[in-house]
């Protein structure tokens, strides 16, 4: 696709160049206040360091508290894209609930408001170019900086800097046109005038991506009277419903939950765009008692309060809906049970920017890994999640032989459930690694390569024991299938003392790693202890040697996994066993 629109782009604009030459400081200030829309939000991605993420798993206990962090995350970052991508990327992870993400989606939306106050205030200041240009020769000097703080500085200023000059020089465009061209007389009166400025607000946020350059155009237009005020309120509706589709975009590659959350961005919007444009009347009614009652009679400050207005109509709508809503969030946008399976699910690349979040991702996604391997392992000896996960004596549980007796194709489910998801995991840490300065970041990053890798090989070396597991289980020579079964039941021992650490309070926890610590224990012969095990029995005449030999490297391999297991769980939930 951009291979197509970048070329198709440059055409577009050469064309405007050449016939509309008077529109040239019109696109350029738009250009110019984008690029520094960009360079601003790279700066508070610097500066970060990990604070956003960690208020937001703070505040955002209640729907109320995830409103307000919206809506003031939103005002100091002036973006509610970044905002509501940053959402998408921690409902991804799991670290916060699809409630709480809609509710910083609607404060984003709230907060968003600022921006057409702080449009419409300096947008009137007929020396804002000169504003911009000591900003920017402040942050470039910044930008020359090692300190990544004073870098991120530096982006933030040159990025004000640039939208201030953006502004100038799009309100000096509309300008030149002024006595040239009147925009006045496409007007359209009623519901469907406000329909079709809407839907033009919509196709202009989508084709700069960004609200905020679309407001700058709207209040440029409607300062010098190009547009009605009736107009710009629905250029606005657009604009809105528009910057949530961008959010839609950027969500593509993301988990279901954040694919949920993009989607409920979009309804959110498109049922308040409804609502305003059906209740057009009324709103500007009120706007106008506003305007009147606090003394504004600049039109542009009249569109900011309709903005702020236009959004908490929005939040009232929702609100008293809000669980339900997410409900049938839930229920009509579900993942298929195979894709949930093999695919990866916490992993998206709008998470890589941020430390904190991708860590989480990586985290959820090794257990993630870790429970496509327990699958794998528990059904090669012979039992289901249920069976280990419940309380039922595992001796009496490995008498029944019936999934033993499955005809796994072990390979293949390694190469599905386990191979593809641990190469995805390996690819996104490496890209995620690249964002991170802090050497604690490193360290937890190592541990969960570590995790993972364990888990992989461990999954690997049951593939090399399964078969035999099945056939000597099943053996009628009774000494032999003794001795597998021992096998079997020690480690589904094993298995479910992991389960229970899993699921368990940190209040449980030490009792629980007592209980694995016995488990684990039970696999820490070493080779002459095996050894003197087999000679035993084959003295004895209750296996041969070829079933010694078997046994043999069948000990061996369950040890490691035992082991491998194990130390995956310690990494995984920084645990000591």
């Amino acid at each position: 696709m951009k291979k197509v629109l970048i070329p198709l782009s440059i055409i577009v604009l050469c064309v405007i160049f050449y016939k509309f030459q008077n529109s040239i400081e019109i696109v350029s200030g738009v250009a110019i206040f984008l690029f520094g829309m960009f360079i601003m939000e790279d700066g508070f991605k610097m500066l970060s360091g990990g604070f956003l993420e960690t208020m937001m798993k703070k505040v955002t206990g209640n729907t109320f508290t995830s409103i307000i962090f919206g809506a003031f995350s939103t005002t100091i970052m002036q973006s509610s894209t970044l905002v509501s991508l940053f959402s998408i990327s921690f409902v991804s992870a799991g670290i916060i609930s699809l409630l709480q993400g809609v509710g910083i989606i609607f404060g984003s939306n709230l907060g968003n408001s600022t921006g057409a106050w702080i449009i419409a205030i300096i947008g009137n200041k007929a020396n804002i170019s000169s504003f911009a240009l000591p900003i920017i020769a402040f942050g470039v000097i910044f930008l020359f900086q090692k300190t990544k703080s004073i870098k991120g500085a530096g982006y933030i200023l040159a990025g004000i800097g640039f939208i201030f000059l953006g502004i100038a020089y799009i309100k000096l465009g509309f300008n030149s046109y002024q006595d040239s061209f009147d925009l006045t007389k496409y007007s359209v009166d009623g519901i469907k005038g406000m329909a079709i400025f809407a839907f033009i607000g919509l196709v202009a946020t989508l084709i700069m991506q960004s609200t905020h350059a679309t407001l700058v155009l709207i209040m440029a237009a409607l300062s010098i009277n190009q547009i009605t005020l009736d107009n710009a309120m629905a250029l606005t509706i657009g604009a809105q419903l528009g910057s949530s589709i961008t959010t839609g975009l950027g969500a593509i590659n993301a988990s279901i939950d954040g694919k949920r959350l993009a989607v409920a961005h979009i309804v959110f919007n498109l049922i308040t765009a409804l609502v305003a444009v059906i209740l057009s009347k009324q709103i500007i009614f009120v706007v106008e008692l506003i305007a009147s009652l606090v003394g504004i009679n600049d039109l542009n400050l009249k569109l900011a309060v309709f903005h702020t207005l236009f959004n908490m109509l929005g939040i009232a709508l929702m609100l008293p809906i809000l669980s339900k809503f997410v409900y049938y969030l839930t229920k009509f946008i579900s993942r298929k049970k195979q894709d949930y399976i093999n695919n990866p699910i916490y992993l998206d690349e709008s998470k890589i920017d941020y430390a904190n979040a991708s860590i989480d991702a990586i985290k959820n996604e090794t257990k993630h890994l870790y429970d496509n391997a327990l699958g794998i392992i528990v059904h090669s000896i012979g039992f289901d999640r249920g069976q280990i996960r419940s309380f039922e004596p595992i001796e009496s549980l490995a008498k029944d032989k019936m999934i033993l007796k499955d005809d796994i194709d072990i390979d293949t489910l390694y190469d599905e459930k386990i191979k593809s998801l641990s190469n995805a995991i390996m690819e996104f840490t490496a890209k995620a690694k690249i964002h991170m300065n802090n050497e604690d970041q490193m360290k937890e990053v190592f541990r969960l390569q570590i995790s993972a890798k364990n888990i992989v090989e461990a999954t690997k070396h049951m593939r090399l024991v399964q078969k035999n597991l099945q056939k000597y289980s099943l053996s009628a020579h009774q000494s032999l299938s003794n001795e597998y079964d021992h096998m079997r039941i020690t480690m589904a021992y094993l298995l479910r003392g992991i389960e229970e650490l899993r699921i368990a309070s940190s209040d449980d926890n030490l009792s629980i790693l007592r209980k694995i610590a016995k488990f684990k224990a039970s696999f820490k012969y070493d080779d002459l202890d095996i050894l003197n095990k087999i000679d035993w029995l084959i003295s004895q005449k209750s296996i041969s040697i070829s079933e010694g030999t078997s046994m043999l490297n069948d000990l061996s391999f369950m040890r490691s996994i035992a082991l491998k297991l194990v130390e995956a769980i310690e990494y995984l939930y920084d645990v000591e066993i």
